[in-house]
């Protein structure tokens, strides 16, 4: 059977009451004997002095040891509850008021005797029982004299044998009925308030349970459940607890969200490019079927026509599928980074050679600023090269006959760098700026050439970026241009 935390702690907590009750009442067993121990020795403190002093026969020396086991006897009828014993200055038993035969030890420790009669210790006092080999009883004691000679000691048990059986009689079955009535009561005290203490206590666990599965039952919709109020600057670490517990339902739905949105540009954005697929291989398939059905009755004009523009579509589908699987590779994450020092404005030549030929044809000056630098920055020179060709091919794009492309790095000697490509083309509008980077989305200034692209160059941009671990900025001004900037780790020594 399982238990809850209330039933277990309920549990705990009544073991370590009935321990509690023992031990309490195992030393206010030990209390009370003591305290009756000490109250009898004080009370008959000076009793065998008395004896010793009224007595004759103690008085003359105690020569007649039987007189004296006479007059014991006779003390221990008028006293049942004593025991009268005399020692010799040894400790040597010589006479005794009881039988021979409970006697278990004919001889005691006089040191006991010394401390009671000459007042050396606190009280109680427990000296040796002859009736036991090592129990201990309180007692009264006197040394008795003849003339200035030590004869021995007056050795008086106050709490005698027949004492004890009475007591124990008697009080032990009260005191056993008082314990029993004390532990009932008190476990019935202790159940009441423990009941009432750890539902007050685990109050607010139950409500956090209770969240959890009402949240299950919803699948984590927070919109379908109403969750407890939580105390966040409460010192009670459930409520603590329940704070950190809505931030992760929050957390949760939100994600949920973002996914639900992500899958629906994921839906549009297979949608859009299915059509953009689509209408460069219908196009290609027209020209091929055309070619394959008029066969030679078309002229070798048109032929050539018909291959340059089917080539064209061909070549359009296949940017387009390459553009595709590498955005999917950037966005599962898998992709390998070869980190590496290299002098960045050898790499801006490198790619504006790539783009000079139809920068030219464009009629579109392409500059790198400055011209030479010894800037060498720490990066994955693949990865960075893909992004300058993705921000150069649109800066071309956006950049009427006549303008320019430029280039630029600049050192702002705090282990950054930055590289800008800027043009004064036909900009952005602001209010368009943070949507650029979107897969399948075109500023609405934004020039159309005649060969279409599918929107996904700045998309795949931003994935490399955040892989490189820099951040783009970007300022536009509506017909006057637009720069993209972005920063690189400088290493130059």
């Amino acid at each position: 059977m399982k238990l809850s935390l209330y039933q277990r702690l309920s549990l705990s907590l009544f073991g370590v009451f009935i321990a509690i009750v023992c031990v309490f009442y195992f030393w206010s067993q030990q209390v009370e004997q003591n305290t009756r121990y000490e109250s009898e020795q004080q009370l008959h403190l000076s009793l065998a002095a008395n004896l010793a002093r009224d007595n004759p026969l103690l008085q003359q020396g105690v020569y007649d040891h039987d007189a004296l086991e006479n007059l014991f006897h006779t003390l221990m009828i008028l006293g049942p509850a004593f025991e009268f014993y005399f020692a010799d200055p040894q400790g040597n038993l010589l006479t005794h008021s009881i039988d021979d035969s409970l006697i278990k030890r004919n001889k005691i420790d006089l040191v006991p005797l010394i401390q009671l009669t000459r007042n050396k210790a606190p009280l109680p006092i427990y000296g040796d029982d002859p009736r036991h080999l090592t129990r201990k009883k309180v007692f009264s004691a006197a040394p008795v004299f003849n003339g200035t000679q030590l004869q021995g000691y007056l050795y008086v048990i106050v709490a005698g044998e027949r004492y004890e059986s009475a007591y124990n009689k008697g009080h032990g079955n009260r005191q056993v009925e008082l314990s029993i009535v004390f532990a009932v009561v008190a476990i019935l005290f202790l159940f009441a308030v423990m009941l009432g203490l750890f539902r007050y206590f685990t109050n607010p666990l139950r409500h956090l349970i209770a969240d959890i599965h009402a949240l299950k039952a919803v699948n984590f919709d927070k919109s379908k459940v109403k969750l407890h109020a939580w105390m966040g600057n409460s010192q009670n670490e459930v409520h603590q607890l329940g704070c950190v517990f809505h931030d992760m339902v929050q957390q949760i739905n939100d994600q949920i969200e973002q996914l639900k949105q992500t899958d629906v540009h994921r839906r549009e954005l297979l949608a859009d490019i299915s059509h953009d697929l689509r209408t460069p291989l219908a196009s290609l398939q027209g020209y091929i079927e055309t070619i394959a059905i008029k066969g030679d009755s078309i002229t070798s004009e048109d032929r050539n026509k018909f291959i340059r523009t089917a080539l064209k579509n061909s070549s359009q589908l296949k940017m387009l599928i390459d553009q595709i699987f590498e955005l999917a590779h950037l966005e599962g994450g898998q992709v390998s980074m070869n980190l590496e020092n290299f002098n960045l404005t050898e790499l801006l030549y490198d790619v504006a050679a790539k783009f000079q030929l139809k920068a030219e044809v464009l009629n579109i000056k392409l500059s790198i600023i400055p011209e030479f630098s010894h800037i060498q920055v720490y990066s994955d020179i693949g990865k960075l090269e893909r992004v300058l060709s993705n921000l150069i091919d649109n800066a071309l794009r956006h950049t009427p006959a006549g303008g320019n492309i430029i280039l630029e790095t600049s050192d702002v000697n705090n282990g950054q760098c930055y590289l800008t490509v800027k043009d004064n083309g036909t900009g952005i509008k602001a209010e368009e700026i943070a949507y650029i980077f979107d897969a399948r989305y075109r500023a609405s200034n934004a020039i159309q050439g005649e060969s279409k692209h599918a929107g996904l160059g700045l998309a795949i941009t931003q994935k490399l970026l955040e892989l490189l671990k820099c951040e783009i900025r970007v300022q536009s001004q509506l017909g006057e241009g637009t720069s993209f900037s972005l920063n690189l780790k400088n290493v130059t020594t």
